[in-house]
């Protein structure tokens, strides 16, 4: 048996001011190979993924296909033969955002999706009348913006960088894929562009944050990696890492808020690292290393004590991998007071 880690990290509340606007993701994100490796998130199929009434579908991305043909990539879907599909196509040589959301011949184009730079997409319809947005501000459609009715339905899985009747995956990234029962308005999706969604709202469904997982991180509409995918991270706050004899062979940072940099308190649970941000010296989070588990792998744990936002970055040493993990803040009005399993981890 090997043995056992337990990484502890513990945050008092502070209050987090939405950051101001801007184009590139928030906390972690999905990365794809593109052709020729597929690779999707894949969300089991549930009827509250098709929504009918209303819809709204926001993303981040950064993406590109070729520069020749059509070329379409999905960017996720529920089958575009039958019900809602979002993704790039090359239209008149310009990567065009196309949207499908009454199956097959319900396509309609408009807004240019720039190769390769973090951009916010949106589209919504009412089931009158379809929109498409980019980083916030309605474009034209190519033809009439009318629609033939409400969205339509499957029973396929959702994919997020994939789709079951196009598989073919974009090269790039995608974050903060939001899904929604109502239809968004303008200034409510550019206010979506300040920062992540992390609690209920009306009408909202799902969010894929993509923070080291496929989890979602307002319901129970969870996605599993399937193929070449991978999740990236932003780099980790400067300074000294933080370490401890309690947890050989891992150091770790932790960031508190967006900006406070975590501070290592000596007064510590066994085989736990603690760390401090808006009181100094008392921690406010603990995160755990446990492990093997049954699949073989040790397990970090997050567990917070604060109203913040909480990142924490862990190096395996032997490896140099390092695993990103971010805890959003509480919603408005609630004590919800986030923790994590990671259920993949690091090899012992």
């Amino acid at each position: 048996m090997k043995p056992r880690y337990f990484l502890g990290i513990l945050f008092l509340g502070i209050a987090l001011a939405a950051p101001a606007a801007q184009a590139q993701p928030f906390g972690g994100w999905l990365t794809l190979t593109g052709e020729p490796s597929q690779g999707w998130i894949e969300v089991p199929a549930n009827p509250v993924l098709n929504p009918t009434n209303a819809f709204t579908f926001e993303a981040w991305v950064s993406v590109s296909n070729n520069v020749t043909g059509e070329d379409c990539r999905s960017i996720a879907g529920k089958s575009f033969t039958a019900a809602w599909w979002v993704g790039v196509c090359n239209v008149g040589g310009n990567p065009t955002l196309r949207s499908y959301l009454r199956g097959g011949g319900s396509s309609k184009n408009g807004g240019i999706i720039p190769r390769g730079i973090w951009t916010h997409i949106a589209v919504t319809t009412d089931g009158v009348t379809r929109r498409h947005y980019i980083n916030g501000v309605e474009v034209a459609l190519t033809g009439s913006a009318a629609e033939s009715g409400a969205p339509t339905t499957s029973t396929s899985p959702l994919r997020i960088g994939s789709d079951v009747s196009w598989v073919h995956s974009p090269a790039g990234a995608i974050d903060e894929v939001n899904l929604w029962n109502v239809v968004r308005t303008q200034a409510q999706i550019q206010a979506d562009l300040a920062g992540p969604i992390t609690g209920p709202v009306q009408g909202l469904l799902a969010v894929w944050s993509f923070n080291g997982n496929g989890r979602d991180a307002v319901a129970v509409y969870n996605g599993s990696p399937v193929g070449a995918v991978g999740f990236g991270a932003p780099a980790p706050p400067g300074g000294a890492w933080l370490t401890t004899g309690e947890l050989p062979g891992f150091r770790f940072k932790v960031r508190i808020a967006g900006t406070t940099t975590g501070v290592q308190e000596s007064d510590c649970l066994g085989e736990t690292l603690c760390v401090s941000g808006a009181v100094p010296g008392r921690s406010e989070v603990f995160v755990r290393i446990v492990g093997p588990r049954p699949n073989g792998y040790l397990w970090p744990n997050v567990v917070k004590f604060t109203t913040s936002t909480v990142e924490v970055w862990i190096e395996q040493l032997a490896t140099s991998s390092v695993k990103y993990y971010a805890l959003p803040g509480a919603w408005p009005g609630l004590d919800d007071l986030p923790g994590l399993y990671d259920r993949t981890g690091f090899l012992p």
